[in-house]
């Protein structure tokens, strides 16, 4: 879990679309090369991957497109 409620660490963005980690971070990468309109990660707290919380819940709202192709 991250330490701040406006964060989201890639498992916690897995459990909220229900998928697996694996697949979060293949969309990070559609995402990097242009495919995907995935929100970006931010670093923080050594470096660990993770996400603004209020960008994952609203992408997942603007985006139903792509929420069903995030399995």
């Amino acid at each position: 879990m991250s330490k701040s409620p406006n964060l989201m660490s890639v498992q916690e963005v897995a459990r909220y679309f229900g998928v697996s980690t694996k697949t979060i971070m293949r969309r990070v990468e559609a995402a990097k090369s242009g495919t995907s309109s995935f929100p970006s990660p931010v670093f923080g707290y050594g470096q660990k991957l993770l996400f603004y919380r209020a960008e994952i819940t609203g992408w997942k709202e603007s985006e139903p497109g792509e929420q069903g192709q995030v399995k």
